[in-house]
């Protein structure tokens, strides 16, 4: 889309979203600042990945530039407000061969997050996800390790079949029901970080979109 609106310009994503996830996105519009926003991130997320692993005392994190990534998250029942640090695998045997779980002590890929619960509803939580590392479906993989998954999650939610049924087309009213919104409720609202060419600092923010406010105000209590 961006392509078709700016043609000939130099454009790369320099991290990803979840399909269904919405908010910031970082997008390079030159080679040199790919590689540098790029190195930024990959960096601060070994750095914090180390210290996981090996405890502050040998911990490069402070040696990194900060990178602030805030995510927003509507959550069936009420985490606690805490650090999550849970390492994380590919689940081998899954036929789509993309969902994620909670991998066993001392294996896996060291990942971190942090929750503070910002309002509850009628067991329904809006919750501020601090994403330390960048592990795939992380935020989803560990509110649903702690037994409050993301709303409308098809493949971490009430049945991982919905992803597969969603893909087709053949979601029906009941399983649209069950997953109360047509696409999981996480947003990417926050990123706090230096700018990796000119170290200047930037703090973007995108507010919850209309899909996601509107159910969160549409629940009693």
């Amino acid at each position: 889309r961006l392509g078709a609106q700016r043609p000939g310009e130099f454009l790369s994503l320099v991290h990803r979203l979840d399909r269904e996830t919405s908010g910031l996105l970082l997008v390079a519009r030159t080679p040199e600042a790919d590689r540098a926003f790029k190195r930024l991130l990959e960096d601060r997320s070994v750095a914090v990945a180390t210290e996981s692993a090996a405890g502050p005392a040998r911990a490069r994190a402070e040696d990194v530039p900060a990178v602030e990534k805030t995510y927003l998250a509507i959550t069936w029942g009420v985490p606690r407000s805490e650090t999550i640090d849970l390492p994380l695998e590919l689940e081998p045997d899954h036929p789509l061969r993309v969902k994620m779980r909670v991998a066993a002590p001392g294996s896996g890929l060291p990942a971190r997050t942090g929750l503070s619960v910002l309002e509850q509803k009628a067991g329904y939580a809006l919750v501020a996800c601090d994403l330390f590392t960048g592990r795939q479906h992380q935020i989803r993989v560990h509110l649903a390790g702690v037994g409050c998954p993301v709303v409308g999650d098809k493949l971490y939610g009430p049945d991982e079949r919905l992803l597969a049924r969603a893909a087709d087309g053949e979601l029906s009213e009941d399983d649209l029901a069950r997953l109360e919104l047509t696409r999981h409720a996480l947003h990417a609202h926050r990123y706090v970080l230096p700018h990796a060419i000119t170290a200047d600092p930037l703090v973007l923010e995108s507010p919850l979109p209309a899909d996601l406010l509107a159910f969160w105000e549409g629940r009693s209590g």
